[in-house]
């Protein structure tokens, strides 16, 4: 008997789609990439079609949900195409994983979440690769250890310049805004690590250092995420400059000491360290291989969903995990207007 594939409609073959999402498609388990749905001027989509020796190229949704024998659509279009695009494959019959942000704010990604809801035979999942990392499961595998402790707030940094390989606009209503984009991982991971925060701060400033068109983006933004009994989470974005070096670091206080993970992905892959006030140990060794190229992070998260639709169980990067992180970005945006913490309002 044949083995069972889930074949794959690949819609955006942008540069994320390029790099990442595609050689995943191709190589995970029991994955095939059988068709690929890109813009009218077909440049890109053409390119990666005859990379993988892809037959099937579309320049139009409907044309290729109709056309395509493909049991899944993964979304790799920019932000603001997301939902529609998601409700729209449900609609075809299709599983669905979407790339980071789920919405460009709170109000479609509730849509979003109602229309995978109503459509329970469907998987549907939103991208976080972070959650599958080394770094983040010997995290979890520490705190669930107590060798650490309680764990009890944590800092979440992320500086470079704003990558923006497709040259869109840096606006806040096609969801380019720092929270929404970079700042989703982060505050994603806090969520999935500390549950939902009761209220935010945040202070939040444009200096547009590059003097570029088409730019009201938030590019230095300080928050604090603050949970039930007191713990807290503290993010900084910095995307004030091009030319900013690259600065991945997170930081976890817990009751016995903190852990560090002192270079984080996608840029970097060093071993986690745990401090206590007599001990520094390195947790693990670097998976980067040998060539020094680092690993496909969104490889694992792809035969996570994979392996969800094919055999069933959970998957780890849910739409209502990626909604709920719109629910607490929309509050942060709140707050940095306000100038006052602002209450996380509830799901749905």
């Amino acid at each position: 008997m044949a083995e069972k594939l889930l074949k794959w409609l690949l819609v955006g073959p942008g540069d994320i789609a390029r790099r990442r999402v595609a050689p995943a498609l191709v190589e995970a388990n029991r994955s095939k990439l059988v068709g690929i749905c890109g813009s009218k001027r077909r440049t890109s989509a053409e390119e990666l079609a005859d990379k993988y020796k892809i037959s099937s190229i579309y320049d139009d949704l409907d044309e290729a949900l109709g056309k395509s024998d493909a049991d899944a659509v993964y979304i790799a279009t920019p932000h603001h195409l997301h939902v529609d695009m998601l409700k729209r494959s449900l609609a075809a019959g299709k599983h669905v994983f979407c790339e980071k942000p789920l919405g460009i704010n709170a109000e479609e990604c509730r849509e979003a979440l109602r229309a995978v809801r109503s459509a329970p035979h469907l998987k549907a999942a939103c991208s976080n690769y972070r959650l599958f990392t080394n770094q983040f499961r010997t995290l979890e595998k520490l705190l669930q250890s107590g060798e650490a402790g309680t764990l009890l707030g944590a800092w979440l940094q992320d500086e470079e310049g704003y990558f923006n390989p497709g040259n869109h606009p840096l606006l806040k209503e096609y969801g380019a805004n720092p929270d929404h984009s970079f700042g989703f991982y982060l505050i994603n991971i806090s969520q999935h690590l500390f549950g939902t925060p009761n209220e935010v701060f945040c202070a939040a400033s444009s200096f547009n250092c590059e003097n570029k068109a088409e730019y009201d983006i938030d590019d230095l933004q300080n928050i604090i995420l603050r949970f039930p009994g007191g713990r807290q989470v503290s993010i900084l974005l910095n995307f004030t400059a091009q030319n900013i070096p690259l600065n991945h670091a997170y930081s976890f206080a817990c009751s016995k000491g903190r852990i560090v993970f002192p270079a984080c992905p996608p840029h970097f892959d060093a071993p986690i360290q745990l401090i206590t006030q007599n001990s520094k140990r390195s947790l693990e060794g670097s998976i980067t291989g040998e060539d020094g190229k680092l690993p496909n992070w969104h490889l694992p998260m792809v035969q996570d969903f994979v392996d969800s639709v094919l055999d069933g169980g959970t998957i780890r990067c849910t739409v209502e995990s990626a909604a709920m992180t719109s629910v607490i970005t929309d509050a942060i945006e709140r707050s940095a207007i306000t100038g006052r913490w602002e209450p996380v309002p509830a799901l749905l």
